[in-house]
């Protein structure tokens, strides 16, 4: 049998039997999501040394996870994406059965640029109100801890946004607990910001709800630079939940249809 070392304390690098366990049960592809870290890693040409001081753990562990043998923890991960500028939605993308969410914003920005400026210019003024309308209130950070305050979660915040998420599909606990394989009460202890889980857990989450990782970690990852033509669509994903999302994509790809009809009509 094939074995791996699990998740645990990233400041300690020390190995012992408790570190051994079937692959089976994290249901994570360690290989997979240390090649995705390793290439997200170079391209914001950040050597291991350096993301792991920045992250606040021995970079030795940075290259543990790059080769497959280990996986960070929740908090942990918020951190590395936060520091290499990049949504966890990149590093889970073999994980997350929901990763056909991003190819249908990615439709839309090529829509988007096939339209002229005017009509572009009216589809994102129609984006930008079902922001305001649809898109969660943005917490604020404390003024005082400036970018420090960033890749920390926020343990009531991410609760609330699971319990949003969870009612939303008609999802008891219960039946929450059952599909990730854990004790309702602790499904409960989340919500309510007693814990976190782990990042075997939270995958588990985002598959069985259908939401992506980066609404349920909210705005603790400050991305300044998209892959996207639109920062707006990062705004969405990290702000909305599934339901306000899939309304946005129906109404801006009904939107540009119609007006792209329109344009041919007057060419006509």
């Amino acid at each position: 049998m094939d074995t791996i070392i699990k998740e645990d304390n990233l400041e300690n690098n020390s190995m012992n039997d408790n570190d051994i366990v079937d692959n089976s049960e994290t249901g994570i592809n360690f290989g997979e999501f240390g090649k995705c870290l390793k290439r997200a890693r170079r391209e914001s040409n950040t050597t291991s040394d350096k993301l792991g001081n920045a992250c606040g753990v021995n970079p030795v562990f940075i290259r543990q996870i790059e080769s497959g043998t280990r996986l960070p923890s929740l908090p942990k991960l918020v951190k590395i994406c936060d520091n290499l500028q990049i949504s966890p939605v990149y590093l889970l993308e073999n994980e997350i059965v929901t990763k056909t969410m991003e190819k249908n914003w990615a439709i839309l920005v090529k829509m988007q640029d096939t339209l002229s400026e005017d009509v572009c210019f009216i589809v994102k003024d129609v984006l930008h109100s079902m922001i305001q309308n649809l898109a969660e209130p943005i917490k604020k950070k404390n003024e005082k801890s400036g970018d420090d305050a960033y890749g920390v979660i926020d343990k009531e915040e991410f609760g609330r946004r699971l319990k949003k998420v969870r009612q939303e599909v008609r999802f008891s606990s219960e039946q929450l607990a059952v599909a990730c394989n854990v004790n309702p009460v602790f499904i409960r202890q989340i919500e309510t910001g007693a814990r976190l889980p782990s990042l075997s857990v939270f995958v588990k989450i985002c598959n069985s709800l259908s939401v992506s990782p980066a609404y349920l970690l909210g705005n603790e990852i400050k991305i300044e630079v998209t892959g996207y033509g639109w920062e707006e669509l990062i705004r969405i994903q990290c702000d909305m939940t599934p339901k306000a999302q899939q309304i946005v994509r129906d109404v801006l790809d009904s939107l540009i249809h119609n007006l792209k009809e329109m344009g041919k009509k007057k060419k006509g």
